[in-house]
């Protein structure tokens, strides 16, 4: 239930002139985006990096874009990498990728107001954030079809969707798209169509642990399973406890007083997982597998903010 999806890629990607680039960002006084073009294409080719996930960390955190720092001896505010990151967004290569969408999208629709939605990149091609949303938003709904049938017909799941093979089963892809209409970039159609995504977010955290339950029962006796099973559970819930604790506080989405039973039902069981793990040592998990260790760290810390969201 942890696997994530290999992010697609374009069939043919232009070559990236290094000079050409730094220059265009130079002459736009980005002068601390073209000092890090060459670093940041070394490492973009090295690893899988999300495009903007730094950027969307800060800014997740709170941080002003007037906000001061000191890189290499010089002065820098987070405004200067936010248009960076403007500059260096390339739509066609992170558009058709699931799994590296959701950071930009966070990232961008932050720093972008509604009325300037459309800009050049730094090598001259055109952007448009709606587009960009839009895009995201198919990918999930056509990832999303047969759990959307499935809710429709008041069934259970019977096995895995597409969109359980996105990054944390979907979650992250949702908040995006739940970013994008908070701040204006959905348009009324498509902030319709985004909570019926958090509708469909919620019914999961019930079927979607059934599923977890069945794929685990049979697996009981292999070594390490209760802890990919919490760590399992703990993702669902956790990121979509943050999903709707984001929209329903933002105004975006508005539950029901059934939804808002059985939302609460979930909370109530991420809680009682939280405190089962306190209870272990979490030291075990890394010694079967430093994955499952990461992976638990990094869910945990998602699923307080979900609980703490102010």
């Amino acid at each position: 239930m942890t696997s994530e999806a290999t992010p697609a890629l374009p069939k043919k990607t232009p070559a990236l002139d290094l000079d050409r680039t730094r220059e265009r960002l130079t002459k736009l006084g980005l002068v601390h985006a073209a000092e890090r073009l060459g670093e940041h294409a070394a490492t973009a080719v090295k690893e899988t990096v999300a495009p903007h996930r730094f950027l969307d960390a800060l800014l997740e955190a709170g941080v002003p874009l007037d906000h001061p720092f000191t890189h290499q001896g010089r002065r820098r505010t987070l405004k200067e990498v936010a248009d960076g990151a403007h500059l260096l967004f390339r739509p066609r290569e992170v558009m058709p990728a699931a799994n590296m969408l959701p950071w930009s999208i966070i990232a961008l629709c932050r720093t972008t107001s509604p009325v300037r939605a459309r800009w050049s990149n730094a090598w001259g091609e055109p952007v448009d954030l709606e587009v960009v949303v839009d895009s995201a938003l198919l990918l999930m709904e056509e990832a999303s079809q047969p759990l959307m049938q499935a809710m429709r017909e008041d069934r259970a799941e019977t096995g895995r969707a597409p969109v359980h093979g996105f990054t944390c089963g979907g979650a992250h892809m949702l908040y995006a798209l739940l970013v994008a209409a908070h701040t204006g970039h959905a348009g009324r159609e498509r902030a319709e169509r985004i909570r019926q995504q958090a509708d469909l977010m919620l019914w999961r955290l019930h079927a979607d642990m059934g599923l977890i339950d069945r794929f685990y029962k049979d697996r009981s006796v292999q070594a390490g399973a209760a802890w990919y099973e919490m760590d399992a559970k703990v993702k669902l819930l956790g990121h979509g406890e943050e999903c709707l604790t984001f929209a329903t506080l933002r105004g975006v989405v508005k539950l029901t007083a059934a939804q808002q039973v059985r939302r609460r039902a979930a909370v109530s069981t991420l809680k009682r997982l939280l405190d089962d793990m306190e209870g272990k040592n979490v030291v075990e998990a890394r010694d079967i597998d430093g994955e499952l260790f990461r992976q638990l760290i990094g869910d945990t810390c998602h699923a307080r903010r979900g609980l703490t969201l102010a």
